[in-house]
């Protein structure tokens, strides 16, 4: 076939579970087409980002067909889906697909006219849509990026991450804040705040060079409060789909979409995380009240010192202040060689929350812990240590 308009052959997909329709459909793609038995396959590839243009087949060309085709688009509207339908097919079906949102309908068996005229029709559709998209909002003044770290598992950072972000939207402008999840392999942030998201960070990171904050914008989730989210990729292999630079890009375009930006980090002290302390203005450092965890923050901040990051962006606070471990808070400091900005305490609340999907802040706001979160919060929003003035110092996130 000779005209595919602007997609690229592995954006287009086809799906019926009739094997001899989809021999014939690879015939008239001459080869360039994802073939596809169900609709469950066709998800997953949107999912990924790899979808930009879905062939519906006529053997799905009935009202439960129409309906999982549907569901296509509310993964990501973007994608183009069209119902390649028998002229026989029922009138309530080609109801259904106008109801249901299907970007177009054509007559099968398909004919390279037919899918020609399809994909111009969808590269159209497109453009429109690009064209009718928000401009992407920006901030009066550069954001400030604040990253949560833990040198271990289980020490509570998605926690302050949600619950602090949470605080900073009900104090300022929501829309004007987002939290990032850079835990790329195991994020719960969009778990943590209840958030069912369409798009994740591997969406964005397929546009490559061609990322921009107005497609950026349209990947970010709205919690409730009315903050935005950068979800992780929905399974741990998709991490590999996101390399170090195009994430940091991404965080440097947030800065400048966003007042606040939050990012959640993944207990590892690798690359990805270097380059993202190496965009951060303030650095939340949690640490739990117990020996592992001390002994990990120390080692980290040992690295970090060996790679001259600056000490005066860390902020130091403690998770679960009230717990039977009993360590002494002064030695606590003095064997991490920096004060402890903020503690929380522990609470049986903070799991109910945790299970519940709504942060403490917002389900107890007058418990120990939401009053807690409040003073890391106030903690973030009086720190001004601009990433940029100490970027020439260090040796890592280039």
């Amino acid at each position: 076939m000779s005209n595919q308009a602007d997609f690229d052959a592995e954006g287009i997909v086809f799906v019926d579970p009739d094997e001899d329709v989809r021999r014939q459909t690879k015939e008239v793609f001459e080869g360039r087409v994802q073939l596809f038995e169900s609709i469950a396959e066709a998800e997953r590839r949107v999912i990924q980002g790899d979808a930009d243009v879905v062939f519906v087949g006529p053997t799905l060309a009935t009202l439960e067909g129409v309906a999982e085709a549907s569901a296509l688009s509310d993964l990501d509207a973007d994608v183009i889906v069209v119902l390649a339908a028998p002229a026989e097919v029922a009138g309530e079906v080609l109801r259904a697909a106008i109801r249901s949102g299907l970007d177009d309908v054509v007559e099968a068996p398909l004919t390279i006219a037919a899918v020609t005229e399809a994909l111009k029709s969808a590269e159209r559709t497109h453009r429109r849509r690009v064209e009718a998209a928000p401009e992407p909002r920006k901030p009066l003044n550069e954001g400030k990026v604040i990253t949560v770290m833990a040198a271990k598992g289980g020490s509570g950072k998605t926690v302050f991450a949600s619950n602090v972000a949470t605080l900073l939207a009900r104090w300022g402008t929501p829309d004007r804040v987002v939290i990032a999840d850079a835990d790329l392999q195991f994020g719960d942030v969009a778990l943590v705040l209840q958030v069912d998201p369409k798009h994740t960070v591997v969406n964005a990171a397929k546009e490559g060079e061609r990322l921009d904050s107005q497609f950026l914008e349209t990947v970010l989730a709205t919690h409730s409060s009315g903050m935005r989210v950068l979800a992780a990729p929905l399974e741990p292999a998709f991490a590999d789909e996101v390399p170090t630079m195009t994430y940091t890009k991404i965080i440097g375009m947030l800065r400048e979409m966003f007042d606040y930006v939050v990012v959640d980090t993944a207990p590892s002290l690798d690359e990805r995380l270097l380059a993202i302390l190496d965009k951060s203005d303030v650095v939340l450092f949690v640490v739990d009240m117990d020996l592992p965890s001390v002994k990990n923050a120390k080692l980290a901040l040992e690295t970090l010192r060996i790679l001259n990051y600056p000490a005066n962006k860390i902020r130091l606070v403690l998770n679960r202040s009230n717990s039977k471990a009993r360590l002494d808070v002064d030695e606590i400091e003095r064997s991490l060689r920096l004060p402890i900005s903020a503690s929380v305490p522990s609470d049986g609340l903070l799991p109910a929350s945790i299970n519940e999907g709504i942060p403490i802040v917002e389900s107890h706001p007058k418990s120990k812990p939401a009053k807690a979160f409040e003073d890391v919060t106030r903690i973030v929003m009086e720190s001004r240590q601009p990433a940029q003035e100490t970027q020439k110092k260090r040796r890592f996130g280039r």
